[in-house]
């Protein structure tokens, strides 16, 4: 089945919907999750207020409520899809796990090879039997390790603990302080494969994720789809065909002239004709009045694609630069012109933008209100700096 074309302002305004950073519905941080599949969420609390963007104004929890959710299991933060920290539901967790594991430790090999984690199988048991007892920070596991005279610190450490969660041994405890903690996988992942039942099955694991993620993030390309699920394009391709009249191909047009973009037969109607998309949030409902997102630097809408993430970064911009503290994405009515970052106090929060070009008055206002929202979320006074690098 085929749909009729689309252009990239069509996919840019259906991809916002989608991701619910438009008219947001959705009504607490699990959902917001699970209807992601999985959050890429190396950077913990930026992972979390990007997810609080998708849920109702007044159903956000700010960011001590949004942790809490962590703290009590229902959303879990592991190694899954790719070689990089996800959040995902506890309910999720197991057959996610298990579908992807294959894919990350073949993709790990070469750091396997050079930390030597098959020679660690007596450090992985001493800390699988101590998160079994209470959940440990990685300085308690290695001080453990260094006590047992099998001192294992750094990149080291790090992969003998990946590997240990990727066998579903260990997963994300509560926070101790502001550190992370592990814990042992049975104690916070419930038994079964969550909506696959009791037994596991590959195709329909991978059934559930395609499935899932197309309805999250609306047209996606094959190449898009194994950038973020970390599966090849055979397997991506694989997947598509077990949906069958479930999805359709749609022919893309203008930018995107050439490629073949995929989205659910039942899409979200927002999917299907989202519409004109600037100015959507507007408070006073201005179709011409500019919207400003503070998306983290990871957030679905980037890491979500590869072939076409170009449609939401604007030229000049580059994501994938990490270097200093301005590591998140300032987007204009959905692309992304510039990053900011974020600096929290004990009683102010300090926001600044890095434009990269001049901002309209209208923009600068639309900004304002989004540091006001990053204020209310961390529930402290907000100090806006403009200056623009």
């Amino acid at each position: 089945m085929s749909g009729a074309p689309v252009d990239e302002r069509h996919v840019r305004a259906a991809r916002l919907a989608a991701h619910r950073l438009r008219s947001p519905d959705l009504p607490d941080v699990p959902t917001a999750v699970g209807h992601l599949v999985a959050v890429q969420g190396q950077e913990f609390h930026p992972a979390l207020w990007g997810l609080t963007r998708r849920l109702r104004p007044e159903a956000r929890p700010g960011a001590a409520g949004a942790a809490a959710v962590c703290d009590r299991g229902e959303v879990v933060r592991t190694h899954v899809l790719r070689p990089t920290w996800h959040l995902v539901r506890s309910d999720d967790a197991r057959w996610l796990v298990k579908l992807s594991a294959p894919r990350v430790h073949q993709a790990n090999g070469t750091m396997y090879r050079q930390v030597g984690t098959a020679g660690h199988a007596a450090e992985t048991d001493l800390v699988v039997a101590a998160v079994q007892e209470r959940p440990r920070t990685r300085r308690e596991l290695a001080g453990l390790l260094a006590a047992h005279g099998r001192p294992l610190e750094g990149i080291a450490l790090g992969y003998v603990l990946m590997q240990a969660e990727l066998d579903r041994q260990l997963v994300s405890g509560p926070l101790d302080g502001k550190q992370q903690t592990y814990a042992a996988f049975d104690d916070r992942v419930p038994a079964g494969y969550g909506p696959l039942g009791e037994r596991f099955d590959r195709d329909a694991a991978l059934v559930e994720l395609l499935r899932r993620s197309l309805a999250s993030r609306a047209y996606a390309t094959v190449k898009d789809v194994a950038q973020w699920s970390g599966f090849t394009l055979t397997e991506v391709r694989h997947g598509l065909d077990l949906l069958g009249a479930e999805v359709v191909a749609v022919p893309g047009a203008g930018a995107l002239e050439g490629t073949t973009l995929w989205r659910l037969a039942d899409a979200d109607p927002r999917v299907v004709d989202p519409g004109p998309f600037v100015g959507a949030l507007a408070p006073d409902g201005d179709p011409d009045r500019p919207v400003v997102d503070l998306l983290q630097s990871y957030d679905e809408l980037f890491t979500s694609y590869g072939e076409t993430r170009r449609l939401v970064v604007a030229e000049g911009v580059d994501l994938g630069d990490r270097l200093g503290s301005f590591i998140h994405g300032l987007a204009v009515d959905g692309v992304v012109v510039g990053r900011w970052r974020w600096v929290v106090g004990t009683r102010d929060v300090v926001v600044e933008p890095q434009w990269r070009r001049t901002p309209t008055r209208a923009e600068t206002a639309a900004f304002d209100e989004q540091v006001a929202a990053v204020s209310a979320h961390w529930g402290r006074t907000a100090d806006t700096a403009r200056r623009g690098r």
